[in-house]
């Protein structure tokens, strides 16, 4: 059983990248899709500060603040 868990621990790491890397790009196509963002401008972001930005986004949104969504957006606009 144990051999087993040896074959396969690799794959299993790599499938956990993967949907890892899939939910990050997921967040910064979001992000692009729906404000404008600029692609470049989020690559330098790493994948937990896209979570605070969509996270900020929304407060800002639901709190009906468009001078403050604008301020926030507008740096990573192209």
């Amino acid at each position: 059983m144990s051999i087993l868990l040896l074959l396969f621990a690799p794959a299993i790491f790599a499938a956990y990248v993967l949907i890892r890397l899939q939910i990050c790009l997921s967040r910064a196509r979001y992000l692009v899709d729906t404000y404008g963002m600029d692609r470049k401008k989020l690559r330098k972001l790493k994948c937990g500060e896209l979570k605070e930005l969509r996270e900020s986004i929304d407060t800002l949104r639901h709190a009906n603040d468009a001078f403050g969504l604008e301020a926030l957006v507008r740096p990573y606009r192209s």
